[in-house]
């Protein structure tokens, strides 16, 4: 997957893994597999995750291309 830079992927804001999951519609736990793959990075602020916003859109946005470059 193609990630942005570190500082320009902060500046939509971080969210919430809970947030994140509900936005991609998928489990907490995936969303967890998804973080300690490294598909998906995060933010540690004290003992919390933070998603950053726009990682999450460019990894729906990545996975909706290649789902319909498939079924074609």
């Amino acid at each position: 997957m193609n990630i942005l830079p570190n500082h320009e992927l902060v500046t939509d804001g971080l969210q919430r893994i809970s947030d994140a999951a509900r936005f991609l519609g998928v489990s907490r736990s995936l969303l967890y597999r998804l973080i300690n793959t490294g598909v998906l990075p995060t933010v540690r602020i004290g003992r919390s995750r933070r998603i950053p916003i726009r990682a999450v859109r460019e990894f729906a946005a990545i996975n909706l291309v290649a789902a319909s470059s498939q079924q074609k």
